[in-house]
């Protein structure tokens, strides 16, 4: 998958001294970490195959990986086998979730801070 440019990253090694972020909507449950330059989805997390996505480069990204069975079925659900890295939270968000949205605000803690929230500049 690095040579189709997609980087796969250690999923323990990405989580160590990180909080884990979540999003949930329309029964779609994904973890993320957000590392400042980068937002690692991780693997097990829920991918919404249903809604298209916004840009059409992660559509196309989506098909590839469930062609290569880096998504796969189970239980009705798309279900991502690898940590993906992403440019941004709302690539990532947009990727998970379909359609177009807003990654600072659909990331969130255990507490229920978005993104935003938690790294806001005052």
């Amino acid at each position: 998958m690095a040579t189709l440019g997609y980087k796969l990253e250690n999923t323990q090694e990405n989580t160590k001294n990180s909080q884990i972020l979540h999003t949930t909507r329309n029964g779609i449950t994904a973890l993320g970490v957000y590392n400042s330059d980068r937002f690692d989805v991780l693997e097990g997390s829920e991918i919404n195959m249903a809604k298209l996505v916004h840009l059409p480069k992660y559509n196309k990204q989506c098909r590839e990986l469930l062609d290569d069975s880096i998504i796969v079925s189970k239980k009705g659900k798309y279900i991502l086998k690898i940590t993906l890295t992403f440019n941004t939270p709302g690539g990532a968000s947009d990727f998970v979730l379909g359609g177009s949205t807003n990654g600072r605000a659909e990331w969130k803690n255990t507490e229920g801070k978005t993104l935003d929230e938690l790294y806001r500049k005052s």
